[in-house]
């Protein structure tokens, strides 16, 4: 069939040419200039992108052609970079490194993800002033050089642009150790330290020393480990930050007949802590035989610093990480009201804040415990952004008279609903060792105050490591003994390791369930808390999970066995039990008689096992040997009470 076109003038017999209808301009000319603007859209494409460059790279990037290994600092320099003098500037009130960022990776990013950051981040700013400083693939921590004229723009822009790898970046602020001698010659003190009878010490010794199983971190500037106050220490995982080794001892520099501060600062904070005892020399730590885990972060650092040394401390397993060191601030802030200062609080260094509630989170799900000196300024102690939230423990300084010392930190206000002074203690005229030199000094400050509650934190987690941060917190102000209202109360270690035992099951609650008839519909937890063995091929810079285990009676003799992994506590492993009771030995048996298995992780079980429950200490339910291929190391633990612990 013949096909007629049509036009304006009605029908037409045959195909128009290609010029056509519109002249000789018609087709040929709607494809030139379809050429012409296609022409003018990559000119100007090009043109953008060279202005791009020549910004910096404000928008997008090109792949890096440099090998990746010139970019990164050679393997001796991959240290923390120490902090000049000179690029130190005052902003608000606080101290921070002028031409310096650090960058935090969340926990899933791995190596890989990180070159690729550090490829793009060159791609962006490939000028010689903007270079990696520092970078650790276990700590997910790295460091940057920028003009200081940049370093506000790029705290914005760079989360922008690279937004297909999840971090935070924040400024780097200066960080110091709070201390102030009380005594400027300082002589050994005349009498035995008072500050021990007001926490109720003494009565908390009689219920524990500590356990070896727990390893008290402290992160601080230098130690001296050959002090008889850490001869009988179980010292484990020493690292040093500004050198990357195992060495945390004091310079040589360190002159006894005229001792520096803060180089004496991390020993005389250790021994106040775990120090020895019945050794014949010095003190007493509160915890002295808890393990120790000495991290030092030299002399002169800032809060990247501090966040290496802690998140070492957590992933070499410290469940309680003493700090005594915070922001530095300048003397104009003491000119502000309380009012002005708590509003500085809300709305400065946010984003510093966001990356220390991420790192306190990952804490808290590891079931690490922070403590935190408040500081010695007399300010509100939130102007620090290490000092927000719940998820530590914040220590203010109390004097002889139970009141708030003078110079601490302060952060409660019940009418405002602010609470950021979690807990008192002691904080005038603590015995202190100097290093090198077997004498003490009578030192004031917060610096010293935390240490006394970390190792009341240690005693605690010597009993049920299994307790949380909050947990902690709570049962030592309900505990305490009331002082001054901006301040947390005064710690009472005794009644606060009572309160832990109150938590705990009694023998005697096992037997009646035991010997009672009918339905049961029970979960006992344990305070068995154990990491899990890493399996062939995994990649062992990655936090283990820690298990806790449970029984769920469904019977009086009977149930499951649970193991609750801290990162999917929603699938557990499971396996059946029976529970006996014998008579000779007063004992109960629990046999688990075949592997526990998870739908999350079918091909990690958790072997056949048999737990052996005797009557312990205050009556409690002890298990006295856990028995399993899977359990090398013999752990022990307590059965605590139902809902004490749910997931």
């Amino acid at each position: 069939m013949k096909r007629i076109h049509f036009d304006s003038k009605g029908p037409v017999r045959f195909h128009y040419f290609f010029w056509q209808p519109w002249g000789c301009l018609g087709c040929l000319g709607r494809v030139l200039l379809f050429l012409v603007l296609l022409f003018i859209f990559f000119f100007l494409l090009s043109q953008f992108r060279s202005c791009s460059e020549q910004r910096g790279g404000d928008d997008g990037y090109e792949p890096v052609e440099t090998p990746i290994d010139s970019l990164l600092p050679d393997e001796a320099d991959n240290v923390i970079p120490p902090i000049n003098d000179d690029d130190v500037i005052d902003d608000n009130g606080r101290q921070i490194v002028s031409n310096r960022l650090n960058v935090l990776f969340e926990a899933q990013v791995g190596e890989q993800l990180m070159m690729q950051w550090i490829e793009k981040f060159k791609s962006l700013y490939p000028g010689d002033e903007y270079k990696v400083l520092f970078y650790d693939v276990n700590t997910k921590l790295l460091a940057i050089e920028v003009p200081a004229d940049r370093r506000r723009e790029l705290l914005t822009a760079l989360p922008q642009q690279i937004p297909d790898i999840p971090f935070m970046v924040f400024e780097e602020s200066v960080m110091n150790p709070g201390y102030r001698p009380a005594d400027t010659a300082f002589g050994n003190p005349d009498t035995t330290p008072w500050y021990f009878e007001p926490i109720k010490a003494y009565e908390a010794w009689d219920i524990s020393k500590g356990s070896q199983d727990v390893i008290v971190a402290v992160v601080d500037s230098y130690f001296d480990l050959g002090n008889p106050e850490f001869a009988r220490s179980s010292i484990v995982q020493p690292y040093s930050v500004v050198n990357g080794s195992s060495d945390v001892s004091v310079p040589s520099s360190f002159d006894t007949s005229n001792p520096s501060p803060v180089l004496s600062h991390g020993t005389m904070v250790a021994a106040v802590a775990i120090g020895g005892m019945d050794n014949s020399h010095g003190s007493a730590g509160i915890a002295p035989e808890c393990s120790f885990m000495p991290v030092s972060l030299g002399d002169r650092f800032g809060c990247l610093a501090m966040l290496q040394g802690l998140l070492y401390a957590v992933n070499h397993s410290a469940q309680v990480v003493n700090i005594s060191a915070g922001l530095a601030f300048s003397d104009q802030l003491s000119s502000l009201t309380v009012e002005q200062q708590i509003e500085l609080a809300r709305n400065e260094l946010l984003a510093q804040e966001d990356v220390w509630k991420y790192v306190f989170d990952m804490c808290e799900k590891f079931k690490v415990t922070v403590v935190w000196a408040a500081g010695n300024e007399n300010l509100f102690t939130a102007l620090d952004a290490s000092k927000r939230g719940e998820n530590t423990i914040k220590v203010s300084a109390v004097d002889r008279n139970m009141s708030k010392a003078d110079f601490s930190n302060f952060g409660n206000f019940a009418d405002r609903n602010i609470y950021e002074s979690t807990i008192s203690a002691p904080g005038v005229g603590i015995y202190g060792e100097i290093p090198l030199s077997g004498a003490g000094a009578a030192v004031d400050g917060t610096s010293f105050s935390a240490p006394l509650v970390a190792g009341a934190v240690g005693l605690m987690k010597s009993i049920d490591p299994t307790l949380s941060t909050p947990e902690i917190a709570s049962i030592l102000q309900r505990t305490g003994r009331e002082t001054t209202s901006t301040i947390g109360p005064v710690m009472q270690i005794a009644p606060a390791l009572m309160a832990v035992y109150d938590g705990l099951l009694p023998f005697a609650d096992l037997k009646a369930l035991y010997n009672s008839s009918g339905s049961v519909n029970k979960t006992l937890p344990t305070t068995l808390l154990r990491p899990m063995i890493h399996m062939e091929g995994e990649d062992t810079t990655a936090l283990a999970d820690l298990i806790q285990i449970k029984f769920r009676f469904t019977s009086p003799r009977a149930g499951k066995v649970l193991y609750y992994s801290n990162l999917t506590p929603e699938q557990p492993w499971e396996a059946d039990f029976n529970m006996s009771y014998d008579s000779s030995s007063g004992s109960f048996v629990i046999k688990q008689p075949s592997d526990a298995q998870s739908p999350q992780s079918p091909q990690q079980p958790f072997a056949e096992a048999v737990f052996t429950v005797v009557q312990g200490q205050f009556g409690k339910a002890y298990i006295e040997k856990y028995e399993s291929r899977s359990n090398p190391r013999g752990y022990k633990a307590f059965i605590k009470k139902e809902g004490n612990g749910e997931q």
